[in-house]
């Protein structure tokens, strides 16, 4: 990837990751006000944009050269558990390294 296509990059997951705070607080707030099936729904869309946004970091601290590619690994997602189990590595190796 070439500088300004790195740049172009960085700034839209850099919008991204705000969109994505910005979405966990409304849908926390909208679960604390519900319950039942509802509140449910409103759990799997939060647990969800935690994916997203520990996936965007992830993307953001690869492309900055601040973590390795993974080696080939295919875990399957255990929805039945909450998170992705993958989301769980992907954060300890970016915590790893350093958020900045």
């Amino acid at each position: 990837m070439d500088d300004l296509k790195k740049a172009k990059f960085l700034d839209a997951v850099a919008e991204a990751a705000k969109l994505l705070e910005l979405s966990q607080s409304a849908l926390q707030r909208a679960r604390a006000q519900s319950d039942g099936d509802l509140y449910e729904r409103l759990d799997v869309l939060s647990k969800r944009a935690y994916e997203i946004k520990v996936k965007s970091e992830w993307l953001r601290h690869l492309v900055l050269g601040k973590i390795d590619p993974p080696i080939q690994q295919r875990h399957a997602a255990d929805r039945r558990v909450g998170i992705d189990r993958r989301i769980v590595g992907m954060l300890k190796q970016m915590l790893s390294v350093g958020s900045g």
